[in-house]
């Protein structure tokens, strides 16, 4: 189905938190500073905002027990931040783009005109998540012992109990169906831990990383090692959807929302070899179906990497080339800032900027749609140069969306 909104919708605002290992502040302090930062991006105020979206709501990946401490709900953050009237608010199932994605269709269809969309992560102290006590042997016997329900019911007792333990076979797979090696894959690891030195947001801003290091790392759930898997990290990011004849007057370029995208499936019900199918092909198909433009239109590309490999899915799924090419296609210095064809996650991802669940790759597409990606421009340039169009795509274990951003209406 055609997308009817675009143009309608642009991003003007973007903003993060500090973002680090365990902060000492808590996680509601860090989502105002971001959304705060963002308002002020847009050239608005807290006034001017009349929705509000972000994902999830109550219970999650990132989200602790206590509201403003280890989590970022709505009740609390409208209170902190002192909005005081709203004509619409979504929680995003899935991801934090489905909230991105409801955001533009309200804005859209005229029930608001400002949204402010956060996405805050907190990364528990010790022991399990959100226990609050200390990983010891009494802790352990003093809690239940974990459930699996749904379709992890069939695979936890096997060994498929998260994340990696899942991703991992997928991946395993792939290599030997279409001949990808591991040293494959250093050249996206290594390329954006690049970029992520010229991003000041990183964790590892400051920590090279080389092929040696990739190659030589210990590995997690063989063929992952520890540099293919994000890294979890405290802070927030927040964004301003806008009506986008509204947005013209604001202090920034808009970002306009030319093309969007979306698909959904439970990665724990499906067999791996199905997953780049499922989600990045579903994005891919009602996106493009959706526009006029190509994937040869894109300047650049932001595609969540929960895993490094995720980056393979996402080259096939959104048509960049053909199924069992994706490791090939990224070879060559293909995705490097200078001189690639298709730029991707020129922020370092989150497998080294750090693990904000999607919303980080929106704040840098929109950077580099505004042409305003050189955070620190004398530590070297990450802006893409003469950027028309940046392709953001988030949402690799359930519902995303992915969305064309231009500099210019479409």
């Amino acid at each position: 189905m055609p997308f009817n909104s675009a143009n309608k919708v642009a991003i003007t605002g973007v903003a993060h938190s500090k973002l680090g290992r365990r902060q000492e502040r808590p996680i509601g302090a860090l989502a105002v500073d971001a959304c705060l930062a963002a308002i002020a991006d847009a050239g608005l105020t807290v006034k001017d905002i009349d929705g509000v979206a972000t994902f999830p709501q109550t219970t999650g990946p990132g989200v602790g027990p206590e509201p403003g401490v280890s989590s970022a709900p709505f009740p609390w953050m409208t209170e902190g931040l002192g909005i005081e009237e709203l004509n619409w608010w979504g929680n995003g199932g899935g991801n934090i783009s489905t909230a991105i994605g409801y955001g533009i269709d309200a804005i859209a269809t005229g029930r608001c005109n400002n949204v402010l969309v956060w996405r805050a992560m907190y990364q528990p102290r010790s022991g399990a998540f959100g226990s609050g006590t200390r990983n010891t042997a009494a802790d352990a016997a003093a809690r239940p012992a974990p459930r699996a329900s749904m379709g992890q019911q069939f695979t936890a007792p096997y060994g498929f109990g998260d994340a990696p333990s899942g991703f991992a076979p997928a991946y395993m797979r792939y290599m030997k169906q279409y001949g990808a090696k591991r040293h494959h894959m250093a050249a996206y690891t290594v390329e954006l831990r690049k970029n992520a030195n010229k991003n000041p947001n990183s964790v590892f801003y400051d920590q090279p990383m080389s092929y040696e290091d990739y190659m030589n790392c210990r590995m997690i759930c063989d063929p992952l090692c520890l540099f293919d898997c994000d890294m979890p990290v405290d802070g927030a990011a927040a964004i301003i959807l806008q009506r986008a004849d509204l947005a013209e007057a604001g202090p920034q370029k808009p970002a306009y929302i030319t093309a969007l995208g979306s698909g959904s499936y439970d990665w724990r019900t499906i067999p791996p070899e199905q997953w780049r199918y499922a989600s990045s092909g579903n994005i891919g198909r009602t996106l493009w179906s959706s526009t006029y433009m190509k994937p040869t239109d894109m300047d650049g590309a932001m595609f969540y990497d929960g895993f490094s490999p995720d980056v393979y899915w996402w080259v096939e799924g959104m048509r960049f080339c053909k199924f069992g090419e994706g490791f090939e296609f990224i070879q060559d210095g293909r995705i490097a800032i200078e001189g690639g064809e298709l730029p991707i996650n020129t922020f370092g991802g989150q497998v080294s900027e750090g693990r904000l669940h999607g919303i980080g790759h929106w704040v840098e597409g929109v950077k580099q749609t505004q042409g305003r990606a050189d955070d620190k421009p004398g530590d070297g340039a990450r802006q893409i140069k003469n950027v028309n169009n940046i392709l953001v795509c988030t949402g690799m274990l359930g519902h995303g969306n992915g969305v064309i951003l231009s500099t210019e209406p479409r």
